[in-house]
């Protein structure tokens, strides 16, 4: 099978532009509050590391686990991934074509559950507001961390693993 270069370039291109994205947006998501808390007037702000130690510290280790294979795992294999998948495209490391392929595939079904500490933060930010009392609200890396979740999904989507059967 023989690809257009021009498409070529533009798949990697792409892959390569996403990924790259990112990984930018990796750092402030990981290092910026996630979730702001307050309870009797006392302010907490928490980073995705925080909460999962906070978590595994206080006896909820399913709930840490969750957390940080979905919110710290998740991220970073899809990143260093797809990253792999071009490397194997670049350098022609064709023996690892179809190992690459049943990444390739793994990392589109994973994709969208890094999502899911997106989602408690906006469910708990909704469900926790009672004034002075008690309140939960977004921190500024929910921003960087979603921009995160949806460039890997971006990178995945656009890369073609004809690429490796195109020579």
């Amino acid at each position: 099978m023989k690809l257009d270069e021009h498409y070529k370039r533009k798949v990697l291109f792409k892959s390569w532009g996403y990924s790259l994205t990112a990984l930018f947006f990796m750092l402030p998501a990981y290092l910026l509050p996630m979730m702001i808390t307050g309870k009797l007037g006392k302010v907490e702000e928490n980073t995705i590391f925080s909460g999962v130690v906070y978590f595994f510290v206080n006896g909820d280790y399913f709930i840490a686990c969750v957390i940080f294979v979905a919110s710290i795992l998740i991220p970073i294999v899809k990143i260093v991934g797809v990253i792999f998948l071009l490397l194997v495209y670049h350098f022609k490391v064709y023996h690892l074509r179809e190992r690459a392929v049943t990444l390739y595939h793994i990392l589109h079904f994973i994709g969208k559950w890094s999502m899911l500490d997106v989602f408690v933060v906006a469910l708990m930010s909704s469900l926790v507001q009672f004034g002075f009392l008690s309140y939960a609200k977004p921190g500024p890396a929910v921003i960087p961390f979603a921009l995160v979740v949806i460039f890997t999904i971006l990178a995945t989507k656009k890369f073609d693993t004809k690429l490796y059967w195109s020579e």
